[in-house]
């Protein structure tokens, strides 16, 4: 894998195929490694990239202990500099759906287009439901346990067991510490800052060409989006958590339309 030297961390990143950039963010406690078939099944078309976010994976764990972010987009747009991508397809699962979207919020520009996948940008219901089990989340004696029970209510029969086995073994693998502080501006952020930034996420979409994809249809929050960033594309493929790798064919379906789309 090739690697990239930030200022306080080393990151390692998926590479594959030339052509029109693709680039593949995984979610919390996750890695690169879930995108590997979706890379293969691109790569042939495209030039793709997928970083494991410092922490997880293959990745470092920063000197500083820092994961906000801030830190995290900036590690994005280093990598992509690094591998020649400009002008990319971002797509973000989860947590890397959150990261997208803090690209176009951070760095309008700087992507073709955004691809959402499963990950609400207003924030607002899911930091009060976080709130109600923080105790869980940032106790070093619990959080494992945690982990092993959201995953496992994320996950269903549609998941083949070698990709279950991949999103186990990274989900077990990445420290505690990371999980923790990827939550933490959740915790710590006022209601008045976390109503800001979702807002403010959501209106990022309107900066290039968006989609969403997500497990399940959420009439209301499509409804703000519709009116805060009009022109975003919205499909539902219903299932558990990682569409991607529960139904394969159906996601890089709607991917490569969204992405010829582009090109018109």
């Amino acid at each position: 894998m090739p690697s990239i030297e930030r200022p306080t961390v080393t990151l390692n990143y998926r590479e594959a195929g030339s052509g029109p950039p693709l680039v593949f963010l995984h979610g919390w406690c996750d890695g690169s490694a879930s995108w590997a078939a979706t890379l293969d099944a691109f790569a042939a078309t495209y030039h793709c990239v997928a970083p494991d976010m410092r922490g997880h994976g293959d990745s470092g764990m920063p000197r500083d202990h820092c994961y906000t972010s801030e830190a995290l987009t900036n590690d994005i747009v280093a990598i992509c500099g690094q591998a020649g991508v400009t002008s990319p397809v971002i797509i973000g699962h989860s947590y890397g759906g959150y990261l997208a979207a803090e690209v176009a919020r951070r760095f309008p520009g700087f992507a073709r287009a955004i691809v959402v996948e499963d990950q609400a940008l207003d924030l607002r219901g899911f930091t009060g439901q976080m709130r109600a089990v923080e105790f869980l989340v940032r106790s070093a004696d619990t959080h494992m346990a945690f982990r092993d029970q959201l995953f496992d209510g994320m996950v269903t029969d549609a998941m083949p067991p070698d990709a279950r086995a991949v999103i186990a073994s990274l989900k077990s693998t990445t420290p505690v510490e990371v999980g923790q502080a990827l939550w933490s501006a959740l915790f710590e952020f006022t209601e008045r800052e976390i109503a800001v930034r979702s807002d403010e996420l959501i209106d990022a979409l309107g900066n290039q060409p968006s989609l969403l994809v997500d497990a399940s249809h959420s009439a209301e929050y499509y409804a703000e989006v519709a009116r805060r960033a009009p022109g975003t594309q919205t499909v539902v493929i219903e299932g558990g958590h990682w569409v991607h790798l529960e139904y394969p064919a159906a996601f890089r379906q709607r991917l490569r339309e969204f992405i010829s789309g582009l090109q018109v």
